[in-house]
């Protein structure tokens, strides 16, 4: 990493004056003196850049290129990156063609974030600091729904700087970096050269053909990659991708109103027998069946 003391740090978009050319949504919570703020994206920034704070960057439709300290990754929908202080990152259309990208960014001041992690451990600051990769994770789409419920909720109070407004910001702002600390912490003892393999893994809209080309980005045949994946995954890669699929999946059969098909086709399942066959040989039920389940009935992991 460059050494950046002298370097210009720019704005936070949802921060910039109103004069700005930048086009955001209404900027929901540009509270400068509050720990925590958000606003909506929905636009390439391709100026290579840095802030003071940090940030939590959630892909809610569509996809954008995000470059990182050098590296560049596809988000796609419930994609999200944690950004610290020492980063710089910039987010370009694919292939320079305008989408229907949208994105939220939660944003905390440094001070308050040391202070989160401090209450899960005294050295997780300096590690996620000093991190050589980009800390990716993902969110599933329930999250991703109430996550903007409570934004637009929060949203009626623009222009204000209230308590209650303040609460909730830092409210969201520590739930989801609770999920980003569950996913780094389980991935922990995993090889390093394994862990840009299982981000890709982990994108329940991973089509075969994506997870050939990163598979083929290891120093590995395929059968000593399938031995190194299970040995630390406790699961084949076809395993692992379909323990992702089928939850996405169930929480696509309870959340929104798609058809079997189309779900089939969101996750890139080779046919719709093949869904149904090992939805219901991982749940003990068909997904028709799964979707006549009252929401808050429990269910059981998969086997």
């Amino acid at each position: 990493m460059k050494d950046r003391t002298n370097e210009k740090i720019y704005p936070q978009v949802g921060n910039m004056n109103e004069q700005s050319t930048i086009q955001t949504f209404e900027k929901a919570s540009p509270w400068i003196k509050a720990n925590t703020s958000f606003y909506w994206v929905n636009f390439e920034y391709p100026v290579y850049h840095g802030h003071t704070d940090w940030e939590i960057q959630i892909v809610l439709n569509d996809h954008i290129l995000h470059k990182i300290n050098g590296e560049t990754k596809i988000m796609t929908e419930g994609s999200a990156c944690l950004v610290g202080p020492k980063d710089e990152h910039s987010f370009h259309y694919p292939n320079g063609v305008k989408n229907q990208f949208q994105a939220v960014c939660l944003s905390t001041k440094d001070s308050y974030m040391k202070a989160l992690l401090g209450m899960y451990s005294p050295t997780l600051y300096e590690e996620l600091c000093n991190a050589p990769h980009p800390l990716s994770f993902t969110l599933s789409h329930s999250t991703l729904e109430k996550l903007t419920n409570m934004l637009l909720e929060i949203q009626t109070f623009h222009g204000q700087s209230t308590p209650y407004t303040e609460q909730q910001c830092n409210l969201i702002f520590s739930n989801i970096l609770l999920n980003f600390i569950e996913q780094y912490q389980n991935s922990s003892g995993i090889p390093e050269v394994l862990k840009p393999l299982i981000q890709h893994l982990n994108n329940p809209l991973i089509t075969n053909e994506q997870i050939k080309a990163a598979q083929q980005e290891l120093p590995y045949s395929y059968p000593q990659l399938t031995r190194i994946f299970k040995k630390h995954m406790g699961c084949t890669i076809t395993q692992y991708v379909n323990r992702t699929k089928l939850q996405h999946a169930k929480e696509l059969l309870t959340a929104t109103d798609m058809s079997i098909t189309e779900i089939t086709n969101e996750l890139c399942f080779e046919s719709t027998s093949y869904f149904h066959n090992l939805f219901k040989k991982h749940f003990d039920m068909t997904p028709a069946e799964y979707r006549k389940l009252d929401k808050g009935f429990p269910t059981d992991k998969i086997k």
